[in-house]
């Protein structure tokens, strides 16, 4: 209900209503409501793009995720208020990611899990020359719709408020996708399709257009008619290598005039009689639906160009249009994320030989701290000495962690969580998130699928489990690896410290559990137990949890709230949208 802009419906008094049944004679007993009073409602585009300009880019990427989630379509170009140029909305769509089976994939049960923006794909668009008396943003619904599943994807005149006049929205470019689920006989389109739909005529919109022509496969204009201008103005698009489509509006007085202007766009736009679509009053809606649909599924299997939301960008910067990650808040941060993911091609060998702590010394030192809690293997053994024995293991191991120096990786991810300014700090780690996750991404979504098939077969050898389950965790890599191995290295500093086989003054790590605290304070996540080998780094969870104390002023008490539930149940994004957290999320 999030497009619902009208602000009260204003029931009219009695003497309004007297006095319009005394005009138009209509009986005492009749009652009705006027529907052209929309004095108390906006536009809701109008909402949409005012909110968006007046939203930072983090807001917008929470607000763009929302609306993808309710299958909403997208504003990708936003149109110029306060600006000389519209925007592209590319920050805004990056933390999007979809999962969908295309039929490629339908006997081997398989699916493909991209990031939204990097994933190349055709896109179909569609704008309007001139007036057109059916509204094409319903069309497109129509369109994008499963049979017997109608989705509003696209505000159209017939919805609550689309009917009042734009103020602002007009070139507003918005987007939305079509992902097939591998049921052939129920999927539209074998691929996904992005479609795009551009609000306002074209022909005060040129840029827009412009831009589309260079990054759709197809381009559908929608028209009633072709004037001597408007032909002149089409004209000027030949010897791009998009395919162009018309829809008519069929109009009877105008049908000779159109038709001379469309053989002289024929040769230039190399329309043939499949490139020409006429609705007329008379035409069946559905039929015509269907249509439309088998031209999309023939421009989709004639090896459309295929463009990603990144490489649109690249275009828009040729085009002069801004792009909203252009600046040097955004970029400064992306260039300390790239400094470390760059360097990763492997991940389990990447962790093995950059995050050196998180290793076999860990899991042994967590085995002999859980050891000294339980006393289970103590034998025939005096429990002082067996004490002693363990205690004496447990510095050898801290005293081997401590040896590691900071790895480069290590080094630029500190820097960047405590020199970079707050918003900066943000940005670096969204964009060590987007650069982690495809990584890890594909090696775990093959790892998944024979975990889940395993499952199915209970008779399988559980050491196989285990072996899947260690590949799991070796192929999983996030911020919260480069988070641990920090606190590996200040419990490590501390044992030594308490041992005192290292001075107070010696140590470097000190200042990390006030940065850890800073972070958890603009609602990032910090790690308690792991969940590889779950142990607790007693001393860096107090030292940061002190922090957090001392920086709120001793004044609060903690409660604590825990959610339980088995994977992708919404636990995350319960308490995220509860509390304005960011624990991490799966793509659906």
């Amino acid at each position: 209900m999030a497009r619902s802009t009208s602000l009260e419906h204003r029931v009219p008094t009695d003497q309004t209503l007297t006095m319009d049944k005394e005009e138009l004679d209509i009986p005492e007993d009749f009652t009705f409501l006027s529907d052209t009073d929309t004095s108390d409602s906006l536009h809701p585009l109008d909402v949409l793009c005012a909110i968006l300009l007046s939203s930072d880019s983090f807001l917008q990427q929470e607000i763009l995720s929302k609306m993808s989630m309710c299958q909403f379509a997208l504003p990708l170009l936003l149109p110029a208020l306060d600006t000389p140029k519209c925007t592209l909305l590319l920050w805004a769509m990056r933390d999007m990611v979809r999962k969908w089976r295309p039929h490629s994939l339908s006997e081997s049960r398989g699916f493909r899990e991209e990031s939204l923006v990097l994933t190349s794909m055709p896109t179909i668009s569609f704008v309007r020359m001139g007036s057109c008396s059916f509204s094409k943003s319903h069309l497109l619904n129509e369109v994008l719709s499963p049979s017997q599943q109608h989705q509003d994807f696209f505000i159209h005149r017939d919805m609550e408020s689309g009917n009042i006049p734009r103020e602002i929205a007009g070139g507003l470019l918005e987007i939305s996708w079509y992902f097939p689920a591998g049921r052939e006989n129920l999927d539209l389109f074998p691929e996904p399709v992005v479609v795009a739909n551009l609000q306002g005529d074209i022909e005060l919109h040129w840029l827009q257009l412009s831009f589309l022509t260079e990054v759709s496969s197809a381009v559908f204009i929608l028209t009633e008619s072709i004037s001597e201008r408007e032909c002149t103005l089409l004209s000027s698009l030949q010897g791009s290598a998009t395919k162009y489509y018309f829809i008519f509006n069929y109009q009877a007085g105008k049908a000779k005039e159109t038709l001379e202007f469309l053989k002289k766009l024929a040769s230039m736009l190399k329309l043939n009689k499949s490139h020409v679509l006429w609705k007329g009053g008379t035409t069946n809606k559905a039929q015509f639906v269907k249509v439309l649909q088998s031209a999309i599924a023939a421009i989709m299997k004639s090896s459309p160009k295929r463009v990603s939301i990144e490489a649109m960008a690249e275009t828009a910067r040729q085009l002069g249009i801004q792009v909203d990650e252009d600046n040097k808040e955004c970029q400064t941060p992306n260039t300390y994320a790239k400094e470390i993911t760059a360097q990763i091609k492997d991940v389990a060998k990447y962790k093995r030989e950059k995050l050196r702590l998180q290793g076999e010394t860990w899991r042994n030192l967590a085995e002999v701290d859980t050891e000294l809690c339980r006393m289970r293997k103590q034998g025939d053994t005096p429990l002082e000495n067996y004490k002693s024995q363990l205690k004496k293991k447990l510095m050898d191991l801290c005293a081997q962690q401590n040896k590691h120096d900071l790895t480069d990786g290590l080094i630029t991810f500190i820097t960047g969580i405590e020199h970079l300014h707050h918003r900066e700090k943000h940005y670096f780690l969204k964009w060590m998130k987007f650069g982690l996750d495809p990584i890890a991404r594909e090696n775990l979504s093959k790892l998944w699928d024979q975990y889940k098939e395993k499952c199915k077969n209970s008779k399988d050898d559980p050491k196989m489990f285990a072996e899947l389950d260690k590949l799991i965790s070796a192929s999983s890599l996030g911020v919260e690896h480069f988070m641990r191995e920090l606190g590996q290295f200040y419990e490590a500093e501390c044992s030594m410290v308490k041992e005192g086989k290292m001075a107070e003054s010696q140590r470097q790590f000190t200042h990390l559990p006030s940065i850890a605290a800073d972070l958890m304070l603009k609602g990032f996540p910090m790690e308690i137990i792991d969940g590889d080998i779950s142990n607790i780094p007693l001393q860096w969870v107090t030292d940061v949890l002190s922090q957090l104390d001392a920086k709120l002023g001793g004044r609060y008490r903690m409660l604590v709230l825990m959610v339980l539930g088995v994977q992708s149940t919404g636990k995350s994004t319960l308490l995220n949208t509860m509390f304005g957290l960011q624990f991490a999320v799966s793509s659906g």
